[in-house]
């Protein structure tokens, strides 16, 4: 099991790793070239947000929705106590909210960062939100499974 789940890790985590420096890398240069020919650069309001899909909770309290991530916080804790005990339906229900609410954040997570800091160009705000979508990645690739995996072969 546990080359199943280094395996896994490290491929998902490379790819996920070389995604959103791609798409970071990418809005870069799109920005420059805007700039260089004197035209409009790209709307930074406009698409994936990584960083808020994958860390919804905690990616709230850090861009000013504190109540709504504080509330959001509160089912993503409560997903290991019910997993501990083995309490599928309840889990199921509760795992949905943090899912629900991370696939949303994704579509509109760059316009509350706009609203949030300010940055209007689309590299400035890809350069902010970087570390957001790396923490993410490490949390969800390498963490959550390796904590998974010495948690079950401990008991």
């Amino acid at each position: 099991m546990i080359y199943a789940i280094a395996a896994y890790s490290i491929t998902l985590g490379a790819l996920a790793l070389y995604l959103v420096l791609l798409q970071h890398r990418c809005r870069q240069s799109a920005q420059e070239v805007a700039r260089h020919r004197g035209r409009e650069a790209a709307d930074p309001r406009a698409g994936f947000n990584v960083g808020a899909s994958l860390l919804p909770p905690i990616w709230m309290l850090g861009h000013g929705m504190r109540l709504p991530g504080a509330l959001l916080l509160a089912p993503c804790l409560a997903i290991l106590p019910l997993y501990q005990r083995e309490m599928w339906l309840p889990l199921l229900f509760v795992s949905v909210i943090p899912i629900a609410a991370g696939a949303a954040l994704g579509f509109v997570g760059n316009r509350i960062a706009v609203q949030h800091t300010g940055l209007e160009g689309s590299g400035a705000l890809s350069a902010h939100e970087l570390p957001w979508a790396l923490a993410g990645i490490v949390l969800h690739v390498f963490v959550l499974p390796w904590t998974w995996y010495f948690a079950t072969a401990a008991s």
